[in-house]
């Protein structure tokens, strides 16, 4: 009878052991799953140049990877903004980096605000779409500002921003300043040199204000809203909400800013390039001007919304911005 009582327990035991083993099993194949293969992606500016950002086909022809041919893990359906899927839920290291502003062209030309790097961890869920919008460098000879790198969700939520660089003024008549770095604070900054009253930094996800002085450059653009513009000056460069465009130079000679929200730049005569364009960022910054010679665009603004395994600095991006995700 002991015997007995001892193999039925032995047997209601194995069945409960069985019983509890099983759904650990079964979770433990759900949370291997994933929607494809991924370790780390360098999503880039795709070869695209200038004030407008590149199409699904202009980084289909510069990716290699196993996804970008399936529109359900990464697309582009307003220009210049990347749809990327996370396909396993995990801790994601994003580092982002904004872009240089414009330098113009001549002899007296200075070179154009550097861009920021803005790294931190997330905690992603598997199927999450990242919007990804990478700033560009204005062309070689326009003093536009720098567009701002952005990562946000498909509700415009904001992730990390990286601020672009404000544009360096072209040739005119010496005693230039350099464009103003992107900034690691969440502010933009105001433009600077000329020898005039330049616009401001925006705030708070905003673009930031043009000057009301002579030959006035356009503002960089923010997360929510455009940079400023003047009328007889260059055009502020749109916000993220607004496609990010960059804004329009007063003249060809000037420049457009950057796509990524660069101001474009302002005043041009006989001489090359112009008045800086305000970089673009979390925050844009301000549009300068020009008097005595022309001024510098001021740094866009940056953003985190997570403090882990943060790296960030001011004015250490040359170029096009970039964006790299890698799954730990």
């Amino acid at each position: 009878m002991k015997r007995a009582i001892i193999a039925i327990i032995f047997c209601i035991s194995l069945g409960l052991n069985a019983q509890v083993a099983l759904p650990t099993f079964q979770g433990a194949q759900y949370a291997s799953f994933a929607l494809y293969s991924f370790s780390s992606h360098t999503f880039t500016n795709c070869g695209a140049t200038g004030k407008d950002g590149p199409t699904l086909a202009n980084c289909k022809s510069s990716y290699n990877t196993s996804w970008e041919n399936n529109t359900d893990f990464f697309n582009v359906q307003t220009q210049g903004i990347q749809e990327w899927t996370v396909p396993i839920s995990g801790t994601y290291t994003i580092q982002a980096w904004g872009a240089q502003g414009g330098a113009g062209s001549g002899q007296n030309s200075t070179d154009g605000g550097e861009g920021v790097k803005m790294q931190a961890d997330f905690n992603l869920n598997s199927g999450t779409v990242l919007k990804i919008m990478v700033g560009q460098q204005p062309s070689s000879t326009s003093s536009g500002g720098g567009g701002g790198t952005f990562v946000v969700l498909s509700n415009n939520t904001a992730l990390i921003i990286a601020g672009g660089g404000g544009g360096g003024p072209g040739d005119c008549c010496g005693n230039q300043v350099s464009g103003v770095d992107g900034t690691t604070s969440n502010s933009g900054t105001a433009g600077t040199g000329g020898g005039c009253t330049h616009g401001s930094g925006g705030s708070s996800g905003n673009g930031g204000t043009a000057s009301s002085s002579n030959y006035p450059s356009g503002a960089g653009g923010g997360l929510s809203t455009d940079g400023a513009s003047t009328s007889g000056g260059g055009s502020g460069g749109k916000s993220l909400l607004n496609g990010g465009q960059g804004g329009s130079g007063q003249s060809s000679a000037a420049g457009d800013g950057g796509f990524g929200g660069g101001g474009g730049a302002g005043y041009c005569c006989s001489y090359t390039g112009g008045s800086g364009g305000g970089g673009g960022g979390y925050s844009g910054g301000g549009g300068s001007c020009g008097s005595s010679n022309w001024g510098a665009g001021g740094g866009g603004g940056s953003y985190s919304s997570s403090s882990t395994n943060t790296s960030n600095s001011s004015g250490v991006r040359e170029g096009h911005g970039q964006v790299i995700i890698t799954l730990n």
